[in-house]
Parts: C-alpha cells; structure tokens; sequence
C-alpha cells in the first residue's frame, strides 16, 4: 500500500509540475496567433500522431516482451 501512495504521490507532484511551468505559456501575448506566425501549426499533428504512437509501441513492446511470457509460464526476457 505505501508504494501505491508513492506512485500516486509521485504522479500528482509530476502532473503539479507541469502545471506551474505550462502557466507562462497561457500568458503569452496575442501576437503569436498574427500571420507571421503560422509557419508552426503544421507540426502540431505530426508531434501528436507521433506521440500516441509512441505510447502505443511502449505499450505493445511490455505487453509482447513482459506480461504475455510471464503469464504463458516462460522466462521474462531481459
């Protein structure tokens, strides 16, 4: 039970964190969304389309490597 509450403890200190140095970023002036500007919103898609398949692959690799030997009763490759 106390490393749930570490995790949890950890996760909530990670999520503050990002909160606090995302806030400057709401404070921006209005001036980035002008014209001369817009040379960036392309990459937006591609960092998220990116960033989901990134996670998608880490996920499928711990299940592919980890939990499906571990649980089919063979050794856990390291």
């Amino acid at each position: 039970m106390m490393a749930v509450m570490q995790a949890v403890r950890a996760a909530a200190l990670a999520a503050l964190v990002l909160v606090v140095a995302a806030a400057p970023a709401g404070a921006s002036p209005p001036v980035l969304g002008d014209q001369n500007y817009a040379w960036f919103y392309w990459a937006a898609p591609i960092l998220a389309v990116s960033g989901v398949l990134m996670i998608v692959a880490l996920s499928g690799g711990y299940l592919r490597k980890v939990l499906f030997p571990k649980y089919r009763g063979r050794k856990v490759q390291e």
